[in-house]
């Protein structure tokens, strides 16, 4: 085992997952951010949507922004 203790209550939120303390088998004490279960699968959704209606949104807006480019750039961040 890595750990030595895991804390059984998250004690953070993090952008995708929860943090929790642990600490190493040599004691040193550590935080674990522990993933979503099922969280990229649903951000691929989510922007998949978004950039589908980004050109609509664009039109409606009469916006002079790239919303399809936002939304590949930020969805960039998740590969």
């Amino acid at each position: 085992s890595v750990f030595k203790e895991f804390s059984t209550e998250p004690v953070a939120a993090a952008s995708i997952g929860q943090v929790y303390k642990a600490t190493l088998m040599d004691g040193t004490k550590v935080a674990v951010k522990v993933q979503r279960p099922g969280v990229l699968k649903q951000i691929a959704v989510d922007l998949h949507v978004a950039r589908e209606f980004a050109p609509t949104y664009k039109k409606i807006l009469k916006a002079n922004t790239d919303f399809v480019g936002l939304v590949d750039e930020w969805g960039g961040g998740f590969i």
